[in-house]
């Protein structure tokens, strides 16, 4: 055995070098995946204070820095069709005594910090008054939030967003998620798809 170590020491090293190598290479790109991910963006919309259409809702940034909040799009789907409203676009002036990112859905949000934007009954209305053509709010099937912003870390759109089917039970609207949690919106398709409809409502 030891012969054979002697008489073939060249190929042995070299096969341990490549080997140490690969388990070098295989640790540092999980290391660079896990750091990756670390530094992901994430932004929570959840529902606080019960099912209703009166229930808080609550935009958290759970990322690692900072996030700028640049918008706010709802998505308001009825019957016979889709609207979109950037509620960001809306003229209105804030009002003393309340975090106006609350009131203009704009700002930086820094990491675990959280924004009450009021009811989800407030944002549909105020959806519907300035976006919709006259319709009552008896009318909404589903309702959708999409919260957007900028991540400096990597200088980029963020977006997330939280759809709701609203049921009409009992004389009662309730809202019923299909997932527990907020969809973060990675892909670069479409992000582009949000770009253009905030600039196209912005234009409006």
């Amino acid at each position: 055995m030891w012969t054979w170590l002697s008489e073939n020491y060249g190929v042995v090293s070299a096969v341990a070098s490549v080997a140490t190598l690969g388990v070098w290479v295989a640790y540092l790109q999980l290391f660079y995946m896990s750091y990756r991910h670390q530094l992901r963006p994430k932004i929570l919309i959840t529902r606080g204070g019960g099912h209703k259409l009166s229930a808080r809702c609550m935009l958290t940034n759970m990322s690692p820095e900072i996030v700028f909040i640049q918008g706010l799009l709802v998505r308001l789907a009825f019957d016979d069709r889709e609207l979109f409203c950037s509620l960001s676009d809306i003229e209105k002036v804030a009002n003393q005594g309340r975090d106006p990112r609350s009131e203009l859905f704009q700002g930086p949000l820094s990491s675990g910090e959280y924004l009450d934007l009021g009811s989800f009954e407030d944002l549909a209305t105020a959806a519907m008054e300035n976006c919709v053509p006259p319709t009552g709010i008896d009318d909404l099937r589903e309702l959708g939030v999409t919260a957007v912003g900028i991540y400096p870390w990597h200088e980029q759109m963020v977006a997330a967003e939280r759809s709701f089917t609203v049921r009409h039970e009992h004389g009662r609207r309730a809202l019923v998620s299909d997932k527990p949690t907020a969809r973060q919106i990675r892909s670069q398709r479409e992000l582009r798809r949000i770009e253009r409809i905030m600039w196209e409502k912005a234009q409006d």
